[in-house]
């Protein structure tokens, strides 16, 4: 059997993402699922395959785990110009449309009144790995991310909205749910 250890050197030469991606998923794995029974099997992280939309070739991997109070949201994305970015999360669990307006609109988090996004990304040399704490939401029930679709934004700032066939700022998009394990 392969340990954490022997992994992370396995990977040690690989870019930075991938390092990061293996040790998200190795801390993971290694996690408790709090109050779930012994025979639960249920996950304790779901996320998204990022998938281009506007004819983009970037993609990546967006990953969600609770902690006390929110969960941890992880990006490892590539493929995209350098600049500002930002990641929101969307009403609709689809990602079909050539300029992403089919992921719907942003959601909002009852009480709050604003979308759900996470601080800019800024991407070098078009990659980018980000792991930050978002708090008041949670994998499923009313603030939940499951079963929505997760959009980057090629902006800081700015409008959110979209129309069928317009160009927009929305750059890659992936529908929130259960991820493949890796081992």
């Amino acid at each position: 059997m392969r340990t954490p250890e022997s992994i992370l050197r396995a990977v040690a030469v690989r870019p930075a993402c991938t390092v990061a991606f293996v040790l998200a998923f190795v801390v993971g794995g290694c996690a408790s699922g709090g109050d779930s029974g012994a025979g639960d099997k249920k996950s304790t992280a779901i996320g998204a395959r990022m998938q281009p939309v506007a004819g983009g070739v970037g993609h990546g991997l967006v990953t969600f785990r609770p902690y006390d109070g929110g969960l941890v949201f992880v990006a490892d994305v590539g493929g995209f110009a350098a600049g500002p970015y930002r990641f929101v999360l969307h009403t609709t669990p689809v990602c079909t449309s050539p300029n992403g307006f089919s992921a719907g609109p942003p959601f909002v988090l009852p009480g709050t009144g604003a979308p759900v996004s996470v601080p800019t990304l800024i991407m070098h040399q078009g990659t980018a790995t980000l792991s930050i704490r978002v708090p008041g939401i949670t994998l499923t029930g009313p603030t939940g991310v499951e079963g929505k679709s997760i959009v980057l934004h090629a902006s800081e700032s700015g409008p959110l909205d979209a129309a069928p066939g317009v160009p927009n700022d929305r750059v890659a998009c992936g529908v929130i749910g259960a991820i493949p394990t890796l081992f």
